[in-house]
Parts: structure tokens; C-alpha cells; sequence
């Protein structure tokens, strides 16, 4: 979510904004794929928030405020609510969409198999578990693996789409989810590696002795250690 405007600022971004670009259009104070909460004017004291789609027009909810009878503590709740709604419908957008290629991969699975949809759902194959009969993956499997060969899935949208307008939509969307879903697991596998680390490093036991080492200079004597300690050098800290 990109935020221009923080909950707390909407009163004094207002009185900003009223004499000016407010008199001409409204301004986004957040947005979110094809959601945005917008600010509108009323009149000099008043101001409208609306969490609506800017592609197709269309408005979930909003507020009007009086400046003259609200403070900008008494605006923060009902902002942060905006944005959650605006969070709840953009994620449920984006499953629908996932949820709606994963289809398409079902069928392209099914056509690789040689099965009509009409034949396997009056067959015995759906209604046996995956480990007694032939499934397609489920979704959340099919997201972490064949979803992310972007090559295959533009494949599937182009070929099992209904028209030009739902290919362009969801090549478009595919093309930015992967991204993000590569980002994600990318992050995961970063954050489970330093976990690793960290646990490894929480259960181990240190312990120090004294030791010299005759050498004509300090670095030439940190050199005669590292030669002493050898392959094992990660586990010993030399001080000096």
C-alpha cells in the first residue's frame, strides 16, 4: 500500500489542499492495486474520504468531516478503517484472480491427460484423494511451483482465456503477482536461513584460553594462529 497522506495529517492536508488542487479534483491519500482512498471537497470546511476502484468507477465506502467539528485524533480510526477495508478487498481481488489461473491450469491439466471436465467429474477419479487418484496440484501447491514459471502460465491465460480484454487483464496480473510472490518466498528462505543462524549461534558455548605467540609483529602473529587453527578457523575468534 502507498500512502500520500498519513491518517493523522488529513485535517492539516486539507486546509493545505482546498484553495488549490482540491477545487479542481480530488487527491489520493492511499492506494492499492486498482484501489485508492480519495479526499473530494464539500465547501471550506468540509472534506469527503471514499475508498473506491479507479479503474472501474466503482465506490466501497466513505465519510464526510467537518473540520469545525472533528480534530484530526477523532479522523485517525476512521482512516485506518478505510485501509484496512481497502486491504481486505484488495486481497480478496487478488485470490479471486489466483483462484481463476489456477483453473486454467486445471483444465490445461486435464486436456494434458486426455480427460474432458464433464467425464472426470462423473468418474471415480474426483472422488479420490490425491494419493489414490490423478489431481491436478491444489492451489496453494500450484502457487510455489508451476504458478511461478511465468513462461507456462502466460501459456495457459493466452490459450484458456475468453477474450483479448481477460488475456490482457490477467498477463498484466500475473506478470506483477509473480514478481511479488517471487519476492515473498525469496524473503521467507532469507528469514528461515537467519533463524538457523540464529539458533545455532544461541546454543553455542564459547570458552577463552590465554596463548603466545613469538613473531616479529602483531599481524605476523595473528597470521602463525590462522595457520594453527587451520580449517576451523570460523569457530575461533582471535582478540589482538
Amino acid at each position: 500500500m502507498f500512502t500520500y497522506i498519513k491518517p493523522e495529517f488529513m485535517i492539516h492536508a486539507f486546509t493545505k489542499q482546498r484553495d488549490t488542487t482540491l477545487k479542481d479534483r480530488s487527491i489520493c491519500v492511499a492506494r492499492l492495486g486498482d484501489l485508492a482512498v480519495n479526499m473530494s471537497l464539500i465547501d471550506e470546511n468540509s472534506f469527503a474520504l471514499s475508498l473506491e476502484n479507479v479503474k472501474d468507477g466503482a465506490q466501497y465506502s466513505g465519510r464526510a468531516f467537518n473540520i469545525k467539528k472533528s480534530a484530526e485524533e477523532d479522523i485517525v480510526p476512521i482512516v485506518e478503517d478505510l485501509f484496512r477495508k481497502m486491504q481486505l478487498l484488495n486481497d480478496q481481488e487478488v485470490f479471486n484472480k489466483r483462484e481463476h489461473v489456477w483453473k486454467m491450469y486445471a483444465m490445461d491439466w486435464l486436456e494434458n491427460q486426455g480427460i474432458s471436465f464433464d467425464d472426470y467429474i462423473d468418474s471415480r477419479m474426483s472422488h479420490l484423494t490425491k494419493d489414490e487418484g490423478f489431481h491436478w496440484k491444489g492451489l496453494e501447491e500450484y502457487l510455489s511451483s508451476d504458478y511461478l514459471n511465468v513462461v507456462d502460465t502466460m501459456r495457459i491465460i493466452e490459450k484458456y482465456s475468453q477474450s483479448e480484454e481477460e488475456k490482457k487483464e490477467y498477463i498484466d496480473f500475473v506478470a506483477r503477482d509473480i514478481v511479488e510472490l517471487r519476492r515473498h518466498y525469496s524473503l521467507a528462505a532469507m528469514q528461515e536461513k537467519f533463524d538457523e543462524h540464529n539458533a545455532r549461534f544461541a546454543n553455542r558455548k564459547m570458552f577463552a584460553f590465554g596463548i603466545e605467540v613469538e613473531a616479529d609483529s602483531r599481524d605476523e602473529a595473528r597470521e602463525k594462529l590462522k595457520k594453527i587453527i587451520g580449517e576451523e578457523k570460523e569457530t575461533f575468534v582471535i582478540r589482538g
